[in-house]
C-alpha cells in the first residue's frame, strides 16, 4: 500500500501523479544486453575452468619494469589464496582471496591514483550449494531463489554466477590467455576492468564509487541476488535513487532525490518489479 502523504509535508508542493512508461535507468539492471553478458553454453551449470595456464601447486608472479606486477598462490592446479596485482607506481589494482578459482570474502578494485572504485563480497561456499540445487532441484527442498529461477530461465539464472555481471565489461575487449596479460591489461590505462575469476556468487556488501569517493550504488546481496536497501546514482551531478530489492527486483516504495537531498519523486514497484504508480513533485521557486 502506498502511504498517504500528509498535507503538512507538502507546503509549497505542487504534486502530480502518473504511470511511467519507462524505468529510471539507475535502478533497473539491463538483463538482455549482450554487451553486459553473453553466456558460455559450454559450462551451463558446473564451474568453468580457467583459460590460464597453472602449475599444480606454489606461487605465480610476475614483475613489471621494476616491481611486482601480481601474485597469487595455487593449490591442486586452482587459485587458492589472496591475489593482488599492482599499477606501475606500486598502488595495488585489486585485491581478494580465491577459493577454488572462486571469489570468497571481500574483492576491491582502485585506480592508479589509489582511490577505491568497487567493493563486492562473495561467496565460494554458497557458489557450491546454488550450483548443486540447480542441478538437483526438488520444489519442495528448494533453498535458494537462482536454483528455482534456473529451473524457469537457465540464461537469466547463469548471468547473475558470472563474473560480467559483476563487473561489465564490453563484449570487444579481447580475452586474456594468462595472469599476466590480465594483469597487463587492468592496470594499463583507459581498459575496462576484468576480475582474475570467471564466476562467483555476490553475498553481502556491494559499492562503486565515483573517482573522488561519491557513491555510486551501494547495498547488500543475498545469495547471489540484490536484496534490502539499495542507493544508486547515475552520474556524479545527479541526485539518487533509494529503495528495496527482493530476488533482485526493486519493490514497493522508491523515492528520487535531487543533488541537495530534497525529495522530488516517489516511486512504486509491485513484487515483480513493474513500475506501477510514479509522483513528481514540483517544488515551486520561493518567493
Amino acid at each position: 500500500m502506498i502511504a498517504k502523504i500528509k498535507p503538512l509535508l507538502l507546503a509549497g508542493c505542487c504534486l502530480f501523479s502518473c504511470v511511467a512508461q519507462t524505468q529510471p535507468a539507475a535502478i533497473l539492471e539491463n538483463i538482455g544486453s549482450a554487451e553486459v553478458y553473453t553466456p558460455d553454453e559450454s559450462f551451463p551449470v558446473m564451474q568453468k575452468p580457467l583459460p590460464y595456464g597453472l602449475p599444480a601447486s606454489g606461487i605465480v608472479t610476475s614483475s613489471g619494469t621494476d616491481r611486482p606486477l601480481f601474485t597469487v598462490p595455487v593449490k591442486r592446479g586452482k587459485l587458492n589464496g589472496i591475489w593482488q596485482s599492482w599499477y606501475s607506481n606500486g598502488v595495488v589494482c585489486d585485491s581478494g582471496r580465491l577459493v577454488n578459482n572462486l571469489p570468497d570474502g571481500a574483492w576491491i578494485f582502485r585506480n592508479e591514483e589509489g582511490e577505491i572504485l568497487s567493493v563486492r563480497h562473495y561467496s565460494a561456499d554458497k557458489f557450491f550449494r546454488i550450483t548443486n540445487e540447480m542441478q538437483h532441484y526438488h520444489p519442495k527442498r528448494s533453498f535458494y531463489y537462482l536454483a528455482a529461477l534456473y529451473q524457469k530461465n537457465k540464461r537469466l539464472a547463469l548471468r547473475y554466477l558470472d563474473a560480467a555481471y559483476s563487473f561489465p565489461i564490453s563484449s570487444t575487449r579481447k580475452p586474456v590467455l594468462s595472469l599476466q596479460e590480465l594483469a597487463e591489461a587492468n592496470t594499463g590505462s583507459g581498459i575496462p576492468y576484468q576480475p582474475v575469476f570467471l564466476q562467483g556468487v555476490h553475498e553481502g556488501l556491494y559499492m562503486n564509487y565515483f573517482s573522488g569517493g561519491l557513491v555510486k550504488d551501494s547495498g547488500m546481496y543475498k545469495d547471489g541476488m540484490k536484496s534490502g536497501k539499495w542507493i544508486h546514482r547515475d552520474t556524479a551531478q545527479a541526485g539518487w535513487f533509494q529503495g528495496a530489492y527482493k530476488h533482485g527486483l526493486p519493490v514497493k516504495e522508491w523515492k528520487h532525490f535531487d543533488q541537495d537531498g530534497r525529495l522530488v519523486e516517489v516511486l512504486h514497484y509491485d513484487q515483480a518489479g513493474r513500475l506501477i504508480w510514479r509522483k513528481k513533485i514540483n517544488r515551486q521557486p520561493s518567493r
